[in-house]
Formats: C-alpha cells, sequence, structure tokens
C-alpha cells in the first residue's frame, strides 16, 4: 500500500537556483533554497517515491518540453557532471521547464529542472554547466538533512499551508504568496539564514565539478553576474522575503576568487549546446516569421540549422531541406542534421524518404531515443503499426518509458490491433501527468475489453488498485488544503 508522503518535505525539497522575473507562473521556482533529502529524513526509496510524485505535479501544473533530442543533450550534459561527483552512480533527471524566466531548481529523487529562458540567456556551455553543477551540489551534499531541526519546528497545518500555496501558485501567484507569507511568519528568516551557508557550498562544490568535467569554472560567476542583474531589475516586485536570496556581489567575487585557485580550463562549446539552443528558440517562439528572421541574419552552422527548423515549421520545406542538406555535407556524422532532414521529408509527405533516413542512422546509432520515437512515429504514419510496435517493445527491453514515450505506445498498441495494450499504456501516461482519475477510466475500459485473459485481468485490478489508492490519498490532501484555505 502506497502510503502518504510528507506535504511539507514534498515542498521543502525544491530547490531554486535564483529569483527570476514574476509575472503570472508557478511560486515553485522562487522559493528559497533548502537543499536535498536524504541521510536521516528519507530512505532512497522514498526520496525516489517523493521526486516521482514531484513529477507529475510538475507535468500536472506546468508545462515540461518533451522533446527527445534536447532532453537527451541536457540530460548526457547533467550526467557528465554527475560521473566526476561523489556520488556518481547516483541515478539524476534533468528536464526542461517552458518557461522564458531564468530559473532551474532541485527536488528529490535528482529531479533537476531548467528553464528554457536560463538555457536562452546562458552565453556559452560552460554557463549552463555551471547551473547544473550548483544543483546536483545541492542535492550531493544533503542539504535538506542538514536542515531537519528547521523543518521539524513547522506544524502540519502550516506544512499544508505552504505546500496549498505551492500548487496554487500556477493560477493565482498573489493568493499563493499570501499563503506562504502568513504560512512561514517566524520561520523564514531561519530558513533563508541557513540557505545561505548552503549556497556557499554548492557553488564550492559546484566549481569543482565544472573544474572536473571539464568545463570552464568561470561559467558560474559571469552567470552569477546575469542573475544579479536581473534581481536588480524586478527588486521592488519581489515579495520581502525573496529579496534576501543571496544572489550578491559578495558571492560573485568569492566566486571568481576561488577560479583563481583553479587550473585554467578553456572550453569550446559542443556542436550540440549550439544545436539545441537553437532549436529551443523555435519551438518556443509563437511568431514564425520572427524566427526565420532571427535566424537568417546570423551565422554559423547553428543559425543554419535553426533557420531549417524555422523553415520547415513554415511549411518551406524546399529551403530547409536544402539548408539541411548542405549541413550534412559539412558534417555528415552529426545526428541531429539527419533527423532534422528526416523530419522535412515526413512533412513534405516524403513518408519512404523519411523512414529511410531513419533506418540508415539506426544502423550507425542503435536504440538512439530521438531517432527511434520519430521512427516509430512515421512507421505509423505509413501504416506500419506492427513494425512500429515490434521497434518500441524492442527499444523498452532496454530503455525506461516516459510519460511521452507512453503515449506513443499507447497509439501504437491501438493501431497495431492490441486494446488492452493500449488503455494501460494510455493509463500509465495519463498517471505520470498527474492525472490519476483518467489513469483508473483507463484501466476500467481494459477491464471493459472483450477477450481479455485472466492474466491481464489481475494486472489491471492490481494496478487500479495502487492507482485508487493514490487518488484517495490526493482527495484527501485536497480537503486538507481546502480547509486551510479557508481559515485563512
Amino acid at each position: 500500500m502506497l502510503r502518504p508522503l510528507p506535504s511539507l518535505l514534498l515542498l521543502i525539497l525544491l530547490v531554486p537556483l535564483a529569483l527570476a522575473p514574476r509575472n503570472s507562473h508557478a511560486l515553485y521556482n522562487e522559493l528559497p533554497e533548502m537543499g536535498d533529502a536524504t541521510g536521516n529524513l528519507l530512505s532512497r526509496e522514498e526520496e525516489q517515491q517523493m521526486g516521482a510524485e514531484f513529477m507529475r505535479n510538475i507535468r500536472h501544473r506546468l508545462t515540461v518540453l518533451d522533446d527527445p533530442e534536447i532532453n537527451q543533450y541536457l540530460q548526457n550534459l547533467g550526467n557528465q557532471l554527475v560521473s566526476n561527483s561523489d556520488e556518481a552512480n547516483r541515478p539524476f533527471h534533468f528536464f526542461i521547464i517552458a518557461d522564458p524566466r531564468i530559473n532551474a531548481f532541485a527536488a528529490p529523487g535528482g529531479y533537476i529542472g531548467v528553464n528554457s529562458g536560463l538555457i536562452l540567456n546562458t552565453a556559452n556551455e560552460s554557463e549552463l554547466a555551471a547551473v547544473l553543477a550548483h544543483e546536483i551540489a545541492h542535492v550531493t551534499q544533503h542539504h535538506l538533512a542538514r536542515a531537519s531541526e528547521a523543518a521539524n519546528r513547522m506544524n502540519i497545518p502550516m506544512a499544508a499551508a505552504i505546500l496549498a500555496a505551492m500548487i496554487l501558485g500556477g493560477q493565482d501567484p498573489e493568493l499563493a504568496q499570501a499563503a506562504i507569507t502568513a504560512a512561514m511568519a517566524g520561520t523564514t528568516q531561519h530558513m533563508i539564514n541557513f540557505t545561505r551557508s548552503n549556497e556557499k557550498e554548492a557553488d564550492r562544490v559546484g566549481m569543482l565539478l565544472l573544474a572536473r568535467s571539464g568545463f570552464d569554472p568561470n561559467g558560474m560567476p559571469s552567470f552569477f553576474q546575469k542573475l544579479l542583474a536581473t534581481n536588480r531589475l524586478y527588486k521592488d516586485t519581489l515579495p520581502e522575503f525573496l529579496k534576501t536570496h543571496p544572489v550578491t556581489l559578495s558571492r560573485i567575487s568569492d566566486s571568481r576568487n576561488r577560479v583563481a585557485r583553479l587550473a585554467p580550463h578553456p572550453h569550446q562549446d559542443s556542436i550540440d549546446y549550439r544545436l539545441m539552443r537553437a532549436k529551443i528558440r523555435v519551438l518556443l517562439e509563437r511568431d514564425t516569421n520572427r524566427v526565420v528572421r532571427y535566424f537568417a541574419v546570423k551565422e554559423g552552422d547553428a543559425a543554419q540549422y535553426g533557420l531549417a527548423l524555422a523553415l520547415n515549421r513554415k511549411g518551406d520545406n524546399d529551403k530547409a531541406r536544402r539548408l539541411l542538406q548542405s549541413l550534412i555535407h559539412r558534417a555528415p556524422d552529426i545526428v541531429a542534421y539527419h533527423y532534422a532532414l528526416a523530419q522535412v521529408e515526413a512533412d513534405a509527405g516524403n513518408i519512404k524518404r523519411a523512414l529511410a533516413i531513419y533506418e540508415r542512422n539506426l544502423r550507425l546509432y542503435p536504440l538512439n531515443t530521438p531517432l527511434t520515437l520519430r521512427y516509430v512515429f512515421t512507421l505509423l504514419q505509413s501504416g506500419n503499426a506492427e513494425k512500429a510496435r515490434k521497434v518500441l517493445h524492442r527499444y523498452l527491453n532496454t530503455k525506461s518509458a516516459t510519460s511521452r514515450i507512453y503515449r506513443l505506445l499507447a497509439q501504437t498498441e491501438k493501431k497495431a490491433g492490441y486494446p488492452v495494450a493500449s488503455y494501460r499504456a494510455m493509463a500509465e501516461y495519463y498517471y505520470l501527468e498527474g492525472l490519476t482519475l483518467e489513469a483508473i477510466r483507463q484501466l476500467r475500459n481494459a477491464l471493459e475489453t472483450r477477450g481479455l485473459t485472466p492474466y491481464d485481468r489481475a494486472g489491471i485490478k492490481a494496478r487500479m488498485q495502487q492507482l485508487e489508492e493514490r487518488a484517495s490519498l490526493e482527495a484527501a490532501s485536497r480537503e486538507q488544503s481546502g480547509r486551510h484555505k479557508g481559515g485563512r
């Protein structure tokens, strides 16, 4: 049976990197840093469970950028840093929030989120690596375990009010701010004071991670400078207790002094960094003509790649194809160019050409996640659902499924004629998206399917029982939050 996790810990485990310009987005990424949950508060299993629950909340409340190519780059960059940490075998999960503000945060289970605006505002790859290294350090240094005394001083109603504020922040920031201010009165300053020492340690450990991983440690102070400038611009609109967040000149100076004591580590940006930044800009820019104009006046391969993506989105497949073919001619080993060209061909209706590109590249890079998922999707477009199903099942024999993959699996199973498997995959998709009741409904549909085997029926009922327990806990949490909100 699933047991409820302390709502207080779910909140405290959010570790924002920096305060960002405020508008109508969720308050989660503007809370003070509280560190990671390890040590005497949570077992590793509980931490992983809490991290998974945290991600369900994030997916339900915010827009996660679910592009497999971009996600793979960020995960690889994060893994490179983690491999040089004191907990190299600990699993970390890196993801991107579609949000133009400069921010990042860590959560239990090694979940580290980065706003798309932060990536676009980095000047080089070392700055992005510095952000990830800082957040990784919060986790590996067990900062929340050290904060346990402060956490235990807070009673359950207070914890529930803060959690409610976090959840409501995405829909009503003023209500969220008021709830947090009321709930944390008298305890905030203690937490912020504790945070300053955490920040200093995360800076120190993060810079060592940068140096060990081959990045320029100067990336940390240079990015801090941007954060300070951003905070100064919006200083008067931030809640009072958030103004004390320690992105200060002294912190920047301290980090520069530490860099001076390290050996020089010049770093050349990877092509993947430059290409994925270009792709993020194309994906998040609503005005297609504007993003075409942006890249049209830029120079370099990344700009040409971004222009090709933007032109394809505009429907100018021929120009996009010529640009990508030129890039492939100059650098045939870069998978992103082939991936983009295959998508151009598919969008232009040349499904056979697209499939041939995917197949050729998968022979060179078997089980590559972006290539495999787009190949499966294109196979479905071509009407070859059975082959798509075999490819996806072979992939899942060695890889874990995300919510995006579960959704693709559900489509594949349905088109291949396996409705029960489709319902079950769709249930997992909805669950990971934070929609537990819809997940249960999918399992009910599966139980009503004709020809259900006893084995499938037993498995579906067992999973349904787990989800019903989770739904009961979620309903109880909402009821408790509602009572405290009404009593303010």
